[in-house]
């Protein structure tokens, strides 16, 4: 599967979330973390090699609804609701815990698919320090 093919089908798989959840009107509340969760240390170092596998990760499930630049101002913003949140503010990078946003990722909540299953455990954590990164750019 190329790229692009891999992009398109990850764009039309969101649309339709993001249209079912319209019409289900499951797109209400806020979005709680156990405390445990939050407690949860990223157990891999930001070295360059893992935030660019982080960087692939994010590119390829994230960067459509999230921005190039984690802006939350992707391509399909424009057919979901609620629009993602922008992720490099300071206030979120410091608001957040490393915990929060695996949890955040692994279980999603609408219009964000759930990454359990789809990614793994460290690719989730990968991910988690190229988030970080973003405020840094």
């Amino acid at each position: 599967m190329t790229k692009w093919t891999s992009a398109i089908l990850t764009a039309a798989a969101v649309l339709v979330t993001a249209g079912t959840l319209r019409v289900s009107g499951q797109e209400t509340g806020g979005w709680t973390v156990p405390e445990e969760a939050r407690q949860l240390e990223n157990p891999i170092a930001p070295d360059p090699a893992v935030v660019e596998a982080g960087a692939a990760i994010y590119r390829t499930r994230c960067q459509l609804c999230h921005g190039e630049t984690g802006k939350g101002d992707g391509p399909a913003t424009r057919a979901i609701q609620p629009a993602p949140h922008d992720i490099t503010t300071t206030e979120v990078q410091e608001r957040l815990t490393d915990g929060e946003i695996f949890y955040k990722i692994t279980v999603g909540k609408a219009p964000m698919p759930p990454m359990e299953g789809k990614l793994s455990d460290e690719e989730i954590w990968s991910l988690v320090q190229f988030i970080r990164s973003l405020n840094q750019m």
